[in-house]
């Protein structure tokens, strides 16, 4: 059976290529995670960003629910052998919003379909859990859990950037104001070591609950404990600097235990990186080092791509034994 994947569109055409050869490395990924055979195209239809891929059989309702999660879905169809397409589904719908990830502009924000993937990678590596909880260690503005909440999970970011954080509260409010949607916003402080504490702002939506806590990466496992966490996300600083004094490959020497206990067994997280100024291998050794299993080899190896002369971004996933 054929089925035709219409991807969503970049107006930078550089970069259209790029997530092009993105889309297919998670297609993969997905599908194998499945564990259904198939067969992808080498090309997708004529002048129109997609794939094409054929399987055995008609992918299954549970399949396809995968598959709206797929992080530059447009539309997917069931391409007819007269060539004709037969839509079957489009993303899968969010929970509080579509436009959450993207309205909040701010300078070096990561593009949100780009986080939707990152935390996808986590969530297969983990083995799909149905309601994970994800930690962002680095979250800034917040990107991360905003799309964590529209799936419907609970989300922790922490960040030692106040001015951030307070960004992300007052656009969050902002933004579930204008909506209607009903949310309790509470703040507390979480204990350290050392008579330390770490100040926090949480919103609970529906079923959900967000928190945003003043912390250094290095502490999450002192503030939640141990094993609390499925996914844990970070988009890691691009320049050679984590903030003014800590070269990024000692922060990691020193951080990687910690998320590593952070996460449950069988835990998963995805760390989106400049192979420019961190090498991959680098990366990936330092991740095994910390007792992770380094996702690799086929599509885990096919993440790099171009996104300004000074960045090459590539993705590390790795899981917790």
């Amino acid at each position: 059976m054929q089925y035709t994947m219409f991807l969503w569109p970049h107006a930078n055409a550089r970069y259209q290529v790029e997530s092009e050869k993105l889309a297919r490395a998670e297609l993969e990924i997905m599908l194998a995670r499945l564990g259904v055979s198939f067969a992808l195209g080498e090309r997708g239809e004529a002048e129109v960003p997609s794939l094409r891929f054929a399987v055995r059989r008609a992918l299954t309702a549970e399949e396809l629910r995968v598959l709206s999660r797929h992080s530059l879905l447009y539309a997917l169809f069931h391409r007819r052998a007269d060539g004709s397409l037969l839509p079957v589904l489009g993303r899968e719908t969010p929970r509080i919003g579509g436009d959450l990830t993207g309205i909040l502009k701010y300078r070096g924000k990561t593009n949100e379909l780009f986080t939707q993937l990152l935390v996808n990678l986590a969530w297969l590596a983990a083995g799909m859990a149905e309601a994970p909880r994800l930690i962002d260690p680095m979250c800034g503005r917040g990107t991360t859990l905003f799309v964590a909440l529209n799936r419907g999970w609970n989300a922790c970011g922490s960040d030692v950037d106040r001015t951030a954080l307070r960004e992300s509260e007052q656009f969050l409010k902002r933004y579930l104001e204008y909506h209607r949607r009903k949310y309790a916003r509470s703040r507390g402080s979480m204990t350290l070591r050392d008579k330390k504490s770490a100040p926090y702002v949480q919103f609970a939506v529906e079923d959900m609950c967000l928190r945003l806590a003043e912390l250094d990466a290095l502490r999450v496992d002192q503030a939640y404990g141990r094993g609390k966490f499925d996914l844990l996300c970070a988009d890691l600083p691009y320049g050679v600097q984590h903030g003014a004094t800590m070269p990024l490959e000692i922060l990691l020497r020193r951080a990687l235990p910690v998320w590593r206990e952070a996460l449950r067994s069988g835990g998963a997280m995805a760390l989106a990186f400049n192979a420019q100024t961190l090498p991959a291998a680098k990366l990936r050794a330092l991740a095994g080092e910390a007792g992770l299993r380094v996702c690799q080899g086929g599509a885990w190896d096919r993440f790099a791509h171009w996104v300004e002369q000074a960045v090459t971004r590539d993705v590390c996933v790795a899981v917790r034994p």
